[in-house]
C-alpha cells in the first residue's frame, strides 16, 4: 500500500530508474536490464528513459555496449528535476473535491494540502540523487546483530 503519497508509475520508474544508474557508475547500462532489475514493464521503462534523456537527464547510447546513465553528476540532479523531467507536475492547489464545487481558497482541507504540497516540492527541490544513493549504500552496510 502506497500510503496518502500517490506517484504514478511512470515517475516511479523514472527515480527508481536513476538511483539505479547513479549507484552503478558512469557507464552505460543496458535498459532493459535496470528495469528487469527493478520489476517494471522493458517497454514503459523504455518511454521513461526517453523522456529522461530528451529532458538532458539520462544520456543513451545504442549497441551492444550501450543504454543509459546519467547525463550529468548525481549531486546536480535534484529528486525534482528527475519527477518534472518524467513529466510530473507537482504544483496543487485547491482542495480534493472538484473546482466546479470547491476552489479551494476557502477551504480548511485545501489550504492544508496546498501547505504540505508545497513542503514536499521544496523537499524534493533539495534532496539530490547523491544523497539518495549515499543513504542506500549507508544502509546497505548496517550490519544486522
Amino acid at each position: 500500500m502506497l500510503g496518502l503519497l500517490n506517484i504514478s508509475e511512470a515517475m516511479s520508474i523514472a527515480l527508481h530508474t536513476c538511483v539505479c544508474l547513479a549507484d552503478g557508475g558512469k557507464s552505460f547500462s543496458s535498459a532493459r536490464a535496470v528495469s528487469k532489475k527493478l520489476g517494471f514493464s522493458p517497454h514503459h521503462s523504455a518511454k521513461v528513459v526517453q523522456q529522461l534523456a530528451h529532458a538532458g537527464i539520462l544520456e543513451t547510447g545504442r549497441g551492444p555496449s550501450g543504454g543509459a546513465k546519467l547525463a550529468r553528476p548525481a549531486d546536480k540532479l535534484s529528486l525534482l528535476g528527475i519527477y518534472v523531467a518524467a513529466g510530473g507536475t507537482p504544483e496543487y492547489t485547491g482542495c480534493l473535491l472538484k473546482h466546479e464545487f470547491c476552489d479551494g481558497k476557502n477551504c480548511a482541507l485545501g489550504r492544508l494540502m496546498t501547505k504540505e504540497n508545497k513542503r514536499l516540492i521544496a523537499l524534493l527541490k533539495r534532496t539530490t540523487l547523491a544523497s539518495v544513493v549515499h543513504s542506500m549504500k549507508k544502509n546497505r552496510r548496517v550490519k544486522k546483530v
